[in-house]
């Protein structure tokens, strides 16, 4: 385990590189790994690096996790997504199959999605997130 990095202000949540592949995050209180993290076991934690601010505070779109995994299908993204929180520990599998609702500002989800990419290959950037949450908000049951 490589590269730990704090993926909130708070300090509450480590992201740790398993290999060039698979990612782990530990969460503080939850994961007896974020200790070891947090000590210096996987080497430096680096600091957390706000987004630059863009303007005034938009909402934080929310869907349900139905509306998610339509979205994800529809675009040809959720064999790929599957595939990839088979090889997530357990507490990030468990809030994958588990959530109620996924927001788009999650540290989980902002941190998975460097690993993903189009059916074409090309590397899925910010504004694909937001458009998946846009489609997914206009998925209904």
């Amino acid at each position: 385990m490589y590269n730990p990095r704090f993926l909130t202000e708070e300090g509450d949540l480590i992201a740790v590189d398993i290999d060039t592949d698979t990612l782990a995050t530990f969460e503080k209180g939850v994961n007896p790994e974020y200790e070891t993290a947090l000590e210096g076991g996987y080497g430096s934690v680096t600091p957390y690096a706000p987004v630059a601010d863009d303007g005034p505070a938009t909402p934080d779109p929310v869907v349900s996790r139905f509306q998610a995994k339509a979205a994800l299908l529809q675009m040809g993204l959720l064999d790929q997504v599957e595939s990839l929180m088979a090889g997530m520990d357990a507490m990030t599998r468990l809030a994958w199959t588990e959530a109620v609702e996924f927001r788009r500002s999650s540290p989980l989800l902002n941190s998975l999605a460097p690993y993903l990419t189009w059916p074409d290959g090309t590397a899925l950037t910010e504004p694909d997130l937001d458009d998946l949450f846009n489609l997914a908000q206009t998925i209904e049951v």
